[in-house]
């Protein structure tokens, strides 16, 4: 992959954190996170499965990709437990930075990469992805009280538009053409919105006397992540375009979500917000090292 693949991705989240910093206000980023979250992703998700060749039936080993990569991070994310004074939910608020993934840098690189079917092969990943990382983090940080946590993963937008699309396109159900060109246009928004959003909730202070455990967390989300999924597609034969597919699910930044589940569940807010934006700024200079390495 070509460095100059990414620039329009990172150029748009910085714009984003340059909006938010000189211009408009962050209630307005707050509706914009929403649209993107609920209507916009959720189409371009359904979109790219329902118009996508991909072969459902087939994706067994690529899809285990998905918890293979998210379980051995979470394992190595708790060996950072001796170097850190955090409390138990502290420590798994952080430790989520080192398994959960960025869906909107994902989507907007798998497209980049190879469009609808790359996107399309994506969502079947986040389809397992997303409700694993949310019982990793629930059951890790929980307190008492996962019924109502584990019913918010039931509704995640990105889970109902990924399930409706394959549940569509195993039954073989044809979307009218009027509605695959709205979701279409929807989709097209969905990318560069949600990359402004991305670059909007940038923060970089919050790691003072974490900074062990945090590097660790940082190098297994960049480096370590990257470097298990080059051993899993070798290993489970992945055709090429697959293979570059779950290289992307490895190698993007930490999500957003992971802060506002520390915050909502009394874990370190501010440490997971710093985390997720030097992620963020990090995968800029790794993601392209790993795909060449990855060649």
């Amino acid at each position: 992959m070509s460095p100059l693949l990414l620039f329009p991705d990172f150029a748009i989240i910085a714009l984003g954190y340059l909006l938010r910093r000189f211009w408009l206000a962050p209630t307005a980023w707050v509706t914009i996170e929403k649209l993107v979250y609920f209507v916009l992703f959720p189409c371009l998700l359904f979109f790219s499965v329902v118009s996508s060749p991909v072969d459902l039936g087939a994706a067994g080993g690529f899809a285990l990709g998905a918890p293979f990569l998210i379980g051995c991070a979470f394992v190595l994310g708790l060996a950072a437990k001796p170097f850190s004074s955090m409390g138990r939910v502290d420590f798994a608020s952080g430790l989520q930075t080192a398994y959960r993934f960025n869906s909107y840098i994902g989507l907007a690189l798998a497209s980049r990469l190879g469009g609808q079917s790359a996107v399309a092969n994506l969502a079947v990943l986040l389809a397992l992805g997303v409700p694993l990382c949310n019982v990793l983090a629930v059951g890790s940080m929980s307190k008492g009280g996962r019924l109502a946590a584990f019913l918010d993963i039931a509704k995640n937008p990105l889970i109902v538009g990924t399930g409706l699309g394959i549940a569509c396109k195993l039954a073989g159900i044809q979307v009218p053409e009027p509605a695959l060109l709205t979701l279409e246009r929807l989709a097209q928004a969905a990318v560069s919105l949600g990359l402004l959003a991305v670059g909007a909730g940038l923060v970089f202070s919050g790691l003072k006397g974490h900074g062990l455990a945090s590097v660790w967390w940082l190098s297994i989300k960049l480096l370590a992540c990257p470097a298990l999924a080059v051993l899993y597609a070798n290993w489970a034969g992945l055709p090429e375009l697959q293979a570059q597919v779950l290289l992307v699910f490895a190698a993007i930044p930490s999500a957003s979500s992971a802060y506002i589940l520390a915050a909502r569940m009394g874990g370190n807010a501010p440490l997971v917000a710093c985390l997720i934006s030097l992620s963020t700024v990090g995968a800029a200079f790794t993601l392209p090292l790993v795909f060449a390495l990855a060649r």
